[in-house]
């Protein structure tokens, strides 16, 4: 990492406490937490009537198509106190710049949520092995080490963000989010501090933690919030209901697989620390060990 990259942010690694705790939240099958609300926040926060939702239309019956959405947590190196489960949700900066450098060299074309959603709403066509790239959780550590090769390869991006937990030690703060949303990449809730929505039973709650998150920011970063990423990817008929009626134009959960037809329940895989592996949850053929595709190393020469 160069001095100019370094200098975007603070120290970037967390503090043993809430490390524990986030990696706890992604591993282990916890109930919601209930949040608490700002009493000027009650009456505009308030969940939507039964039936408000918007009625489908023509456009959300089933209609798949094949488009990886990658989901990274940390891009770092592995710290002397990572868990497994950790080193599951981290990608080394080495490792993310040759995933980066392997879209670019095998003809994928890396795009927004929303030309996924025109593509699902029959509204627009999408580019040849169109993928995805989004960012969970608000780590400092992606604006260090990810942003500057997404800006390399003019890649676009999505990161989806716990608001509770901007400005918390070893968390993207407010400037550095405007930053990212500067350099042309997009920010999507996460919501507010990460529950199980599929476990919370309160409609208000479960308001609150899908709806706040979005008008926080909004109202911080001056920039309309479109996506959704879903908390372990756990989610009930109530959880996407309530985001359609938020505003949000697309929900992602994780990390099942790459077929998407529908826009509040898109698929996603987890990014691997692996060369090989990312090839193959792209879909694409083996990676050979020179990092060539085995279908192109077994081509006749001249092809």
């Amino acid at each position: 990492m160069d001095k100019k990259s370094s200098s975007w942010g603070r120290a970037f690694y967390p503090g043993p406490l809430i490390l524990l705790v986030l990696l706890l939240q992604h591993c282990l099958p916890i109930p919601g937490q209930p949040v608490a609300r700002a009493a000027d926040d009650a009456e505009r926060l308030a969940p939507p009537k039964a039936g408000s939702e918007r009625q489908p239309s023509s456009f959300d019956k089933p209609f798949a198509v094949e488009v990886p959405i990658l989901v990274y947590h940390h891009i770092r190196q592995p710290v002397s106190f990572s868990s497994r489960a950790e080193r599951r949700l981290t990608v080394t900066p080495d490792v993310f710049d040759q995933q980066m450098k392997y879209l670019q060299e095998n003809g994928y074309h890396v795009i927004p949520f929303a030309n996924l959603v025109g593509y699902l709403k029959r509204e627009s066509e999408l580019p040849d092995k169109p993928v995805i790239i989004s960012f969970d959780d608000g780590w400092e550590d992606q604006l260090i080490n990810a942003l500057p090769r997404l800006e390399e390869y003019h890649y676009h991006a999505t990161f989806f963000v716990i608001t509770n937990f901007v400005d918390a030690p070893g968390f993207l703060s407010w400037p550095q989010l405007r930053r990212i949303l500067a350099a042309g990449m997009e920010i999507g809730s996460h919501t507010r501090s990460h529950p199980r929505l599929d476990k919370i039973k309160n409609p208000g709650v479960l308001w609150d933690q899908i709806y706040a998150s979005k008008q926080t920011l909004e109202s911080q970063l001056g920039a309309a919030v479109e996506e959704f990423a879903y908390p372990f990817g756990s989610y009930n008929a109530a959880a996407a209901s309530m985001v359609r009626s938020a505003g949000y134009s697309a929900a992602r959960a994780c990390c099942i697989g790459r077929v998407q037809s529908d826009a509040y329940a898109l698929r996603a895989v987890m990014a691997p620390n692996d060369l090989a592996k990312f090839g193959k949850y792209l879909g694409a053929p083996p990676v050979s060990a020179r990092g060539r595709s085995k279908a192109r190393a077994d081509a006749p020469a001249g092809k």
